[in-house]
């Protein structure tokens, strides 16, 4: 079955953003009068935990289980979240966030190609259009065929449900996709939908492992800065592009 269709992760994947999200994340907290600090040790077991409101909760049950019985912690979770969300926004404007090595070109590359593209996230559609918009310069819809973001569906990764409804979105089956992803559950996410997958790691992630993943690599590398093998590939390449996608995709999908 021939390749039609790459979908990117987004927040570690195509930036390594996410410790904008927790510098962003603890001015909120100030903010809010609470004494909490998420340092890059307690964000890298909270990135464990898709999407910004679950990420807070996820922290009151470890170490302040009494807040759960605030009678409007939705709302109370909902604007923390809110209040972190505009506070990512100025670091956008004031910071420089570079997409990773290989992103931009390849994403050039594809769409010349004629190859389909979709962005597949947990967080919140503000976040990810303003991190295009504000971090990147780039209108995300005249890029991406498809954006599923944190709102499109119920759970979140590790559930594949936002997978499940790209790829409804793109009328595709899974075997005509692969999936580039950073983080084990966006990897588990995409696996549970049938997507093969290739692994940049994060910053957050790197120590991870990610068992039957296409490639797990450092990046997507430039051809003058390859990338480098962090798993057991055996891969001529130095930097991904089409041909090595095509590659990569026709030697482990069944036709």
């Amino acid at each position: 079955m021939e390749l039609n269709a790459v979908l990117f992760e987004v927040n570690g994947t195509m930036a390594e953003s996410e410790d904008f999200h927790r510098l962003a994340f603890n001015e909120s907290f100030k903010e809010f009068g609470l004494n909490w600090f998420w340092d890059e040790a307690i964000y890298k077991e909270l990135t464990f935990v898709e999407g910004g409101k679950e990420r807070i909760k996820y922290y009151m049950e470890r170490a302040w289980p009494e807040m759960l019985k605030y009678k409007n912690l939705s709302s109370y979770i909902q604007s923390i979240h809110d209040s972190k969300s505009q506070i990512f926004e100025d670091y956008l404007q004031t910071e420089k966030i570079s997409m990773r090595p290989g992103i931009y070109r390849l994403i050039c590359e594809l769409k010349n190609k004629n190859i389909r593209l979709a962005l597949v996230s947990s967080t919140s559609e503000k976040s990810l259009l303003n991190l295009f918009r504000r971090g990147f310069d780039m209108e995300p819809t005249d890029w991406f065929e498809v954006i599923g973001h944190g709102e499109c569906t119920p759970h979140k990764k590790p559930s594949s449900d936002i997978y499940l409804w790209t790829l409804s979105q793109l009328k595709l089956p899974s075997q005509s996709c692969l999936a580039i992803e950073s983080s084990p559950r966006g990897y588990e996410s995409a696996i549970g939908a049938n997507i093969n997958v290739i692994v940049t790691p994060s910053q957050y992630s790197i120590k991870e492992r990610f068992e039957n993943a296409l490639t797990v690599i450092s990046d997507l590398g430039e051809p003058d800065k390859p990338f480098k093998i962090l798993d057991q590939s055996k891969i001529e390449s130095t930097y991904v592009n089409y041909q090595f996608l095509k590659k990569l995709h026709n030697s482990n999908v069944e036709e």
